[in-house]
């Protein structure tokens, strides 16, 4: 059964493969070329506020950001493509061309029919991600060198990639399974994973690990590599807004005790903060959270996966012939 599930399906399966190739070779170009501008950006002390200082700084800025945006956007769209195109074929193609009655006149149950196809797909998307994933964060640290835990680079970094591509697997099989059309699987695969992931990222990774909160200097705010949840000015040894409060709450009074001049303020924002007894707070996820983070989130996308594993199951052994 892996063997005829391997013959079945093994030209997407090689596609696929060949694809990851030639996107493993154009990092590892890119990722090249940004490293050696990296280099010469920093032995010439360059300054990102003043890339044009010097021929040698604008031309090594120029070049520096020349492939990253497009890069950026081929890694965070691979897990999901990489999935789709392997889950939504597999069960979904099966019905679709009704190969799948061929399978069920021989002595193998609905049951290990779907589960021995599944593992194997999941097997290669597994491996193809898994052999990515190194190639992907050693480009996000020669291209980017932005702390790995702040939202832009963390889905891109470690070992989480895997689990979404799994995900976005099982996510094409369990549609597939109900579908049962392998283009309508693929159209509404996208926008579901989508908004999963965002909605993730935006709603539920905050509070995955207890946030910290730090008083910090109002002039360099976000300073750090931290990721930073939000940010306010709040009473004197307080570190969450009090009951009734926001984050922004005191911003109009701060505001209001700096005044305005014809060129500048009347007073200072260290001064005000004196004056009114406030502080200025970060609450933030730290660097130091970014492993405990990728575990978690992966474990997440990973139980999700096992979910609509079950309801493929069951969607597949209720069909009918």
């Amino acid at each position: 059964m892996i063997w005829a599930t391997w013959r079945m399906h093994r030209s997407i399966f090689l596609v696929s493969i060949g694809v990851a190739s030639a996107l493993a070779i154009w990092l590892t170009i890119t990722g090249l070329i940004e490293e050696h501008a990296w280099t010469i950006f920093v032995n010439h002390h360059c300054s990102l506020n003043y890339p044009g200082s010097s021929p040698v700084c604008s031309s090594s800025y120029s070049g520096r950001g020349l492939f990253s945006s497009i890069n950026s956007a081929l890694c965070n769209a691979l897990p999901v493509v990489l999935g789709l195109v392997l889950g939504a074929p597999l069960v979904a193609g099966e019905i679709q061309g009704n190969t799948n009655r061929l399978a069920w006149t021989q002595t193998i149950t609905r049951t290990r029919w779907v589960i021995t196809k599944i593992g194997v797909g999941a097997l290669v998307t597994a491996g193809i991600m898994g052999a990515m994933a190194p190639l992907i964060w050693w480009w996000t640290n020669v291209a980017e060198r932005n702390d790995r835990i702040l939202p832009f680079n963390f889905d891109i970094s470690g070992f989480v990639e895997v689990s979404y591509a799994l995900f976005a697997f099982m996510l094409g099989v369990a549609l597939g399974a109900v579908i049962r059309r392998i283009g309508w699987t693929f159209a509404a695969g996208i926008p579901i994973f989508v908004a999963v992931r965002l909605g993730e990222r935006d709603y539920i990774r905050p509070g995955l690990l207890p946030p910290t909160s730090v008083s910090v200097s109002a002039y360099n705010p976000g300073g750090g590599v931290d990721w930073v949840l939000n940010s306010g000015f709040l009473p004197l040894g307080d570190f969450a807004p009090p009951p009734g409060q926001t984050w922004s709450s005191n911003d109009q009074t701060i505001a209001s005790c700096q005044g305005s001049g014809a060129e500048k303020a009347a007073h200072s924002v260290t001064y005000c903060e004196k004056a009114l007894h406030l502080h200025y707070v970060e609450q933030i996820q730290p660097a130091s959270h970014f492993w405990a983070l990728q575990a978690v989130e992966s474990a997440i996308f990973i139980a999700a996966a096992g979910v609509l594993l079950g309801l493929t199951v069951l969607a597949v052994r209720r069909w009918r012939t």
